[in-house]
This record gives structure tokens, C-alpha cells and sequence, in this order.
């Protein structure tokens, strides 16, 4: 590539080299020389030589920093992976602990109900018990309040088995209800 702006007169093709110099045939002199225009086309050759490799230099920077961005981006995905695996045992291990602690709840207050079922079932069967004593206290005392006959006495007696049988209904009844 020649650049002669105004030297159409020479003749490139007769030119040689000589010593890094390309001369060609002059009219006056016998020989140019093109010293200067090589020495820019080296300088030229040299800029796109630096140029490609610089552009090498930038591109093996380039896939070395996407390499580290894939690396960072799969160290991400495996931390991410990571945490949601601890976040399920986390949550399963919250979840466990909640259950348990309506296990030991609802046993508690099952325990809690049966205590005062069978505190109401005692009660109740003091209850029926003094009744009971009552009635026969009730009994005695128009026994030995009235002068009887053997046929007032059997009927006294009769009514007397009769409240007894009620009351060990009610007795039954409450402790049936109490252990049902």
C-alpha cells in the first residue's frame, strides 16, 4: 500500500529493497527513497499489532471474569440451596416441636378433666352417703317416735329400702357418668 500523492512518476515496480529501504528510479537522482512511508506502515503494522493484542489481552480478561461470575453465580445457587434446606428442617423441626407441645398440652388437660371427674365423683357419692345416713337417721328416729305395730313397722321399714334403692340408683347413675 502505497500512498504517493503527486509522485506518479515512480515506479514501484522497479523498486528494490535495500537495507529495510525501498528505493525506486528517479530521473534526476537515480533513486528515491521511500524511507519515511515504510517507517509509517511499520508504525501503522506495530499500532494493529498492539491493537490485536491488547484486544487479546481484553478478551482472555473478559472470560476470566466470566468464569469468576459463574463461579459466583453457582456459589450463590448452592448457598441459596443451602438455605432452603435448612429453612425445611427448620420449619420441620418447629413444626415437631408445636406438636409435642399440643401432645403434652391435651394430655395435660385430659389428666386435668379426669382429676375432676373423679373429684365430683366423690363428691357426689359423699353426697349420696349422707343422704342415705340421713334417711336412716329419719327412720330410727319415728321408730322410736311412735309406738308401731308389726304392720307400721314393716311399712316404715319398706319405705325406708325404698329412698335406700334411689339412692344407690343415684349413686350408680353418678358413677357410671363419672367413668363414661
Amino acid at each position: 500500500m502505497l500512498v504517493a500523492a503527486g509522485l506518479t512518476d515512480i515506479n514501484v515496480a522497479a523498486g528494490r529493497l535495500d537495507h529495510g529501504h525501498l528505493r525506486a528510479p528517479d530521473r534526476r537522482a537515480g533513486q528515491v527513497r521511500l524511507g519515511p512511508i515504510l517507517q509509517m506502515i511499520e508504525t501503522r503494522e506495530k499500532t494493529i499489532a498492539d491493537a490485536i493484542e491488547s484486544a487479546k489481552r481484553e478478551r482472555a480478561e473478559a472470560e476470566k471474569a466470566a468464569a469468576e461470575m459463574r463461579a459466583a453465580l453457582e456459589k450463590a445457587r448452592v448457598e441459596a440451596a443451602e438455605m432452603v434446606r435448612k429453612n425445611q428442617q427448620e420449619v420441620a423441626a418447629a413444626k415437631a416441636e408445636l406438636i409435642e407441645h399440643a401432645r403434652k398440652e391435651s394430655e395435660e388437660l385430659l389428666k386435668q378433666a379426669r382429676a375432676t371427674i373423679e373429684e365430683e365423683r366423690r363428691a357426689a357419692v359423699a353426697e349420696l352417703r349422707s343422704q342415705v345416713v340421713d334417711l336412716a337417721i329419719e327412720a330410727a328416729g319415728r321408730l322410736l317416735a311412735t309406738q308401731m305395730d308389726e304392720k307400721r313397722q314393716r311399712q316404715l321399714i319398706e319405705e325406708y329400702l325404698e329412698k335406700l334403692a334411689q339412692g344407690s340408683a343415684r349413686l350408680a347413675a353418678a358413677e357410671s357418668a363419672a367413668t363414661g
